[in-house]
């Protein structure tokens, strides 16, 4: 069975017709509780405002504009982290955050919401757990990415994302019962590592049911959005941790009832060799779609095919940088998903330090994404992929760039709610070169190394992620640090990205000649171009090889080069001893 068999029968079958879209809508709603699942620490790790009771007239102000009054002999203002400035004392109250971090005996917080934050005293010498939870969550996240894939591989995509997904719900309600810090940050640390493996399963379960001409179009519409929109109401009427982490575990448990309307995927079933049941879902799916029942007869050829590939060569990381212009390639895609996920999670869970309503902040930043990935939808496949993530990798990148010029001419109190717009541009144009990099990287690699180079580019990403929350943390060194990190990422990136090939319209080995030197070419002056393999073992006698940008030329005679040569050989002047190449 060829890839293009199933692609036809996938199109016979109507592409993404009622019964695909079915799947793909099903599948798509699971994305919506991973979304609070993997942001929810925006508002379980916040910090209320909170104050010494011991001390007059203290008052302590964050982010959201409240304040907390206490007793002392004079006025002073508390920031976020705890510090304080004194007008007429010079006073230290026991407490307060002083020089060594330490904080007062009796800690008063806000009955606005609570966190853990509040339930453990982070604050002041503990103020970093917060993000460092976070952090270690996202590490999870990589881990879990790394494991599902080979699981689903192995046991089946669909049982593998259920039972991940019924995992995820089940830890994420018993953290909302840990009694320490470090227990919950364990909890967070398992949560991640259900998340990254549902969103793997989550992505491909739909895509093998669907034909290639509708992937773009399902890879920039789903569901993540509304979770992000979704989770700020939870949390504004729900101001308990706890309860709020019970509140969406439950809420996301009502998926599991999808169970009976999935079914496992049929070219993994395939591939598996489980023919009988590929056949009756490949049935059903023509039945409810009013589509005649492909020919599967080529089916049967499974068998051979399965056997002849395990004596096929395999390919690995090593394969990604075989040449200057391949690692080129590699380098730039993989840091281009590192700066949109760090980026974006980090303007995501910077949130609760900007200006204004937390939970209405929240809500747009979800909002935004919208007319992101519609953009992309709208532009992507008329002016090309490189100029889309040019294009919106710039807005994201000046967004948040401009931030540093408004701290500088010292305006950024006065000009809190512009702050606010330019971060919410921001994560609107990471989202959507966030979108237009995946399809480029679908593209870019070639088919015998796609799953390898598309891996490579989500460990990027993931590692993306762990990077986020410490950068947020950064704030409070600076309110504008971050995004001039931020910032600065994505412009780099943005010129990067105009040294990649364009993917656009054109057949693979159109797009990057020299993904691996295993190609026939024609062959000049005796040089030997193969299509073949190099064998495992090299003739010690052999004179020079010398692979350029994924070509072999060989420097030796003609026996010699049949000798090393295995596939397609192609020599011309048989007469002459290939003189080498530099190329």
């Amino acid at each position: 069975m060829t890839a293009n068999q199933f692609e036809d029968v996938i199109e016979q079958l109507g592409g993404f017709g009622p019964y695909q879209r079915r799947i793909f809508l099903l599948v798509s709603l699971f994305e919506t509780p991973a979304a609070w699942a993997m942001l929810l620490p925006v508002f379980t790790g916040a910090t209320p405002t909170w104050s010494c009771p011991l001390m007059m007239n203290y008052t302590y102000t964050n982010h959201d504009n409240e304040n907390v009054t206490g007793d002392h002999h004079g006025n002073r203002t508390v920031d976020h982290h705890g510090n304080y400035s004194s007008g007429n004392m010079t006073y230290a109250e026991t407490g307060a955050c002083s020089s060594d971090g330490s904080i007062c005996q009796s800690v008063q917080y806000s009955k606005d919401y609570t966190s853990v934050v509040s339930e453990w005293g982070l604050i002041c010498n503990q103020d970093y757990v917060s993000d460092l939870i976070t952090t270690v969550q996202m590490v999870g996240v990589l881990v879990g990415a790394c494991i599902t894939g080979q699981l689903a591989d192995t046991f089946g995509r669909r049982k593998i994302f259920y039972i991940i997904y019924a995992l995820l719900l089940g830890v994420g309600f018993a953290s909302s019962f840990a009694n320490s810090w470090q227990l919950y940050a364990a909890c967070r640390f398992f949560v991640g590592g259900l998340i990254g493996g549902t969103m793997v399963v989550n992505f491909v379960l739909p895509m093998e049911f669907i034909s290639p001409r509708w992937r773009t179009f399902c890879g920039c519409v789903g569901f993540w959005a509304v979770g992000v929109m979704t989770l700020p109401i939870f949390a504004y009427f729900i101001r308990d941790w706890r309860h709020l982490s019970m509140a969406t575990s439950a809420c996301g448990s009502l998926l599991l009832l999808t169970w009976w309307f999935v079914p496992e995927s049929a070219r993994w079933l395939i591939q598996k060799g489980r023919l009988e049941e590929a056949r009756q879902i490949i049935r059903h799916i023509a039945k409810y779609n009013n589509k005649p029942v492909p020919d599967l007869t080529f089916l049967e050829q499974y068998v051979e095919e399965k056997e002849k590939k395990q004596t096929r060569e395999e390919y690995s990381y090593i394969d990604l940088f075989r040449s200057p212009t391949t690692t080129k390639c590699t380098l730039i895609i993989c840091y281009a998903w590192f700066v949109c996920s760090s980026t974006y999670y980090g303007l995501s869970l910077n949130v609760k330090n900007l200006s204004g309503s937390r939970y209405l902040n929240f809500f747009i930043s979800g909002l935004v994404e919208i007319p992101a990935l519609l953009l992309v939808l709208a532009i992507n496949n008329r002016i090309g992929r490189r100029k889309t993530i040019f294009i919106l990798l710039s807005i994201g990148g000046l967004s948040c760039f401009v931030i540093l010029f408004i701290d500088l001419a010292g305006k950024l109190e006065e000009l809190s709610v512009l702050v606010t717009v330019l971060a919410m541009l921001g994560k609107s144009g990471i989202s959507g070169a966030w979108a237009a990099s995946q399809i480029i990287a679908a593209e870019l690699f070639p088919t015998l190394i796609r799953n390898i180079g598309v891996g490579a580019c989500s460990m990027s990403a993931r590692v993306g992620g762990i990077v986020a929350p410490q950068i947020v943390f950064l704030t409070k060194f600076g309110e504008p640090i971050p995004f001039i990190l931020f910032g600065s990422f994505a412009l780099v990136c943005a010129v990067l990205i105009c040294l990649l090939p364009e993917t656009l319209n054109k057949p693979l080995e159109d797009i990057v000649q020299d993904w691996s030197w295993r190609k026939s070419t024609r062959s000049q002056n005796g040089h030997v171009k193969a299509n073949g393999t190099l064998p495992d073992r090299m003739d010690t006698q052999m004179d020079e090889i010398i692979v350029k940008d994924g070509l072999v030329v060989i420097d030796g005679t003609t026996q010699e080069r049949r000798k090393l040569i295995h596939g397609n050989v192609n020599v011309e002047n048989e007469e002459h001893k290939a003189e080498t190449t530099a190329l």
